[in-house]
C-alpha cells in the first residue's frame, strides 16, 4: 500500500512506471533472498528505503530516462543513473568543487563527464541515505583512485557507461567494500519490462 500510494503521487505516466518497475525489482530479489517470508519495505527519515528485518540486505534504486537501476549488497550501497543529455551543468555549480567545475571545463566532453561527477555524488549521498543535503557537508572525492573520504571513513567507487536505444546513460556505484568495478546482470528498458508484465 505505501509503494502504491508514494507511486500514485508521481505527477507523469513515465515516472509511475519507473517506480512501479523499481519497487517490483526490490520485491523480486529480496523475495529470492528470504522466500516465503513477508517482504516488508520501509523508509528511513530522510527516505532510505530499507527492508525491514533485514539489516544485511542492502539495495539502491535509481531511474532516468528509460533506465531503472538496482543495487544490490550485503553492505550500505548507493547507485546513481543519469542519461546524458538535457541538463545545463553549470547550474550545479554549487554542489561541486572548484576542482571538478575545473574537470568538466576542460574535459573534451564535458557533458559526459558532469554526469559521471553527479552520479558519483549522488550514489554517495545514497549510499549514506542523508539525501542531497550531505553535499554540503566536508567531503573528498579522489576520481583516480575511485575513492570518497567523509568525516573518518574511506568509500569506493565506480562509473561505467551504458547504452540503451538511442540514448547514453553514466552509471555510479558507492560502497564501503573496495571494488574495481560491477557489471549490469540484465538489461531490459521499461517498454520492454511492461511488455513482459501485461
Amino acid at each position: 500500500e505505501k509503494d502504491r500510494e508514494r507511486i500514485g503521487r508521481y505527477r507523469f505516466d513515465a515516472d509511475r512506471i519507473r517506480g512501479t518497475l523499481g519497487a517490483a525489482m526490490i520485491r523480486h530479489f529480496a523475495c529470492e533472498a528470504f522466500p516465503g517470508e513477508e517482504i516488508i519495505i520501509e523508509r528511513t527519515e530522510h527516505g532510505k528505503p530499507y527492508l525491514y528485518g533485514h539489516e544485511g540486505f542492502e539495495f539502491s534504486l535509481s531511474h532516468s530516462g528509460d533506465m531503472v537501476v538496482l543495487a544490490v549488497s550485503g553492505k550500505p550501497v548507493g547507485a546513481d543513473v543519469e542519461i546524458v543529455k538535457g541538463k545545463d551543468w553549470r547550474m550545479f555549480h554549487r554542489f561541486l568543487s572548484e576542482d571538478e567545475m575545473k574537470m568538466i571545463e576542460t574535459s573534451k566532453e564535458p557533458e559526459e563527464r558532469f554526469f559521471e561527477v553527479w552520479t558519483v555524488r549522488e550514489a554517495f549521498s545514497k549510499e549514506e541515505g542523508q539525501g542531497l543535503r550531505i553535499l554540503d557537508e566536508a567531503f573528498a572525492v579522489d576520481y583516480d583512485r575511485r575513492e570518497i573520504v567523509y568525516k573518518d571513513k574511506t568509500l569506493y567507487f565506480n562509473t561505467i557507461s551504458h547504452k540503451a536505444r538511442e540514448n547514453g546513460y553514466k552509471i555510479s556505484v558507492c560502497s564501503p567494500l573496495p571494488f574495481k568495478g560491477f557489471f549490469i546482470t540484465e538489461v531490459k528498458t521499461c517498454t520492454e519490462y511492461m511488455r513482459m508484465m501485461t
